[in-house]
């Protein structure tokens, strides 16, 4: 409890301010088969309807090209073709959940379509840890459709499985995803072992490149404090090359007003997991957001196929649930150009390298050494390109809004899914907070609609990552609060010699600085903080 108090303490600090286009070209395909460059993100989450277009296979940028040489071929089994996935016999069973699909109208209402294929429902099997139920829907771009636990309808309309809708479009989905090239296994999980069950199962693929997961557990609701994960085996997935990302949670209540720390879940806090907090639209921090974060990405306002009515429309999707996926899809993206950029077939993921092939253009003059220029990308590579091409937000904290004649005088800004958006006061920042809500930094992606995205994606990180353009300028005291910072996670949740912080031989620690307040705390008392039992 010690700790605890300390953290919240820490908290309570950092957070006492009163509150008041240019589209990216798609790079010559490779001469690799279909499926050799492909990029698989799984999201973790409760429930998906599979009848939008955003999953369709026929609306995949792939597919609507001139040349037919990178479409995939979505309608066989994925064993069939795509580089490195495992052979039908290493499921308990394996088969296609073929549904009634209506690519090609617009208006076809997708509760109507589950309802037409409740047998084809019936039928999904949950999985355990000892006997997968695997799944693919031909003609989307679902390869995977698996379930741990209790199966509940993956349908719009009340209840859960709108938030794995959220999730997944804004991840992979053609028509709001930041990766709409990619492919999506989704993995419904209900309770907390669940959950791990589902994350340990994709951990153990080398052909899932990226993990999404929006969600987190803790002792007693949002409060973010568990020790229920195998980090051991996170760690191992990640040397391996597969990029993990968990929210950091939107407060204690759900509120965006509290924040819960991140730093005591065996989900957030390991030193190799991407925490992603959430900005809003305005530019601003969450009071309450998860904290600390590694990166941001909107947490307000966000255009998704969240509860659709038809084949292409939605509504808006926000928290770090939000966040999460869309910063997912951004590093997906990114390794799916590079595998195309990387001639021949450069799918891989082995000893940390994500991408391997015969580079086909030299680097660019800004950067002539970018990570590209052997041929080889790996993991930490890549994320340091998504790490530092993130933009600094000015500070400032955006969480209530004054209301007269309300309880208090106070009203939280806007629930992160759903309903019309609050105003809300945006407060000047304080001192150094902004690393703990945002991290490096933030992407608005689609929230300012496709072509400021690809713009935003262009010049902060592939034309970085190809040498064309010079990496963003980095704020003062970045490079040192996440020296701190992983030094802290490293204290609690193990070593780790990718991290920041290796040793105080080669890596040591600032000394405290007036300028950076919340740093020097941060470094002051993380020795006290310790890994909450299990």
């Amino acid at each position: 409890m010690r700790a605890l108090r300390l953290w919240l303490a820490l908290a309570l600090v950092t957070v006492s301010a009163p509150v008041v286009a240019v589209a990216t070209a798609a790079p010559r395909p490779s001469a690799a088969g279909p499926g050799d460059d492909a990029v698989v993100v799984a999201v973790i989450d409760s429930g998906i309807s599979p009848y939008h277009w955003d999953f369709a296979a026929e609306h995949m940028p792939q597919a609507k090209t001139v040349t037919k040489a990178d479409d995939l071929p979505l309608r066989r089994p994925p064993h069939e073709w795509l580089a490195g996935f495992p052979k039908p016999s290493a499921f308990a069973r394996y088969a296609p959940l073929n549904l009634h699909l209506a690519p090609r109208d617009a208006k076809a209402d997708p509760v109507k379509l589950y309802e037409r294929d409740q047998d084809a429902w019936l039928d999904l099997e949950p999985s355990t840890a000892d006997e997968v139920s695997y799944r693919w829907i031909p003609g989307t771009k679902v390869i995977g459709a698996l379930a741990f636990g209790a199966l509940s309808p993956p349908v719009h309309g009340t209840g859960t499985p709108e938030h794995g809708m959220g999730t997944s479009s804004v991840s992979t989905g053609n028509l709001y995803g930041t990766c709409p090239e990619c492919l999506l296994v989704f993995i419904q999980a209900g309770s907390g072992p669940d959950y791990e069950r589902a994350i340990e199962w994709a951990g153990r693929q080398p052909w899932i490149d990226v993990i999404s997961n929006s969600y987190g557990l803790g002792i007693a609701g949002r409060d973010r404090i568990y020790a229920g994960s195998d980090t051991e085996a996170q760690r191992a997935a990640i040397e391996r090359g597969q990029a993990i990302l968990f929210s950091s949670g939107n407060g204690v209540a759900n509120d965006f007003i509290t924040p819960n720390t991140t730093l005591l879940s065996s989900q957030e806090g390991p030193d190799w997991i991407i925490t992603v907090g959430a900005t809003d639209p305005g530019d601003a921090d969450y009071t309450g957001s998860g904290k600390p974060a590694d990166i941001a990405g909107i947490g307000t306002m966000y255009p998704s196929s969240y509860g659709a009515t038809d084949q292409r429309n939605g509504k808006n999707f926000g928290g770090t649930s939000n966040a999460t996926p869309t910063i997912a899809g951004t590093y997906a993206r990114a390794l799916w150009l590079a595998r195309q950029r990387l001639a021949g077939p450069s799918r891989v993921q082995s000893d940390g390298v994500i991408a391997r092939g015969r580079p086909t253009v030299p680097c660019g003059t800004a950067r002539p050494d970018c990570e590209l220029r052997d041929g080889v990308l790996t993991r930490r590579e890549l994320q340091t390109r998504l790490f530092e091409g993130a933009t600094p937000t000015p500070g400032g904290f955006a969480g209530r809004r004054t209301v007269p004649g309300s309880v208090g005088g106070v009203v939280p800004v806007p629930p992160p899914v759903g309903g019309a958006p609050l105003p809300f006061v945006t407060t000047p920042a304080v001192a150094d907070t902004r690393f703990l809500s945002e991290g490096h930094g933030t992407y608005r992606a689609r929230v300012d609609g496709t072509a400021p995205w690809l713009v935003e994606f262009d010049r902060r990180l592939w034309r970085v990552l190809t040498g064309d353009r010079p990496a963003p300028r980095r704020p003062a005291g970045e490079e040192w609060w996440f020296r701190v910072d992983s030094f802290c996670r490293q204290r609690i949740w193990g070593t780790w010699d990718q991290g920041r912080f290796v040793d105080e031989a080669r890596t040591p620690l600032p000394p405290p600085d007036p300028r950076f307040p919340t740093r020097t705390a941060y470094q002051h008392g993380c020795p006290a903080l310790t890994r909450p039992p299990q």
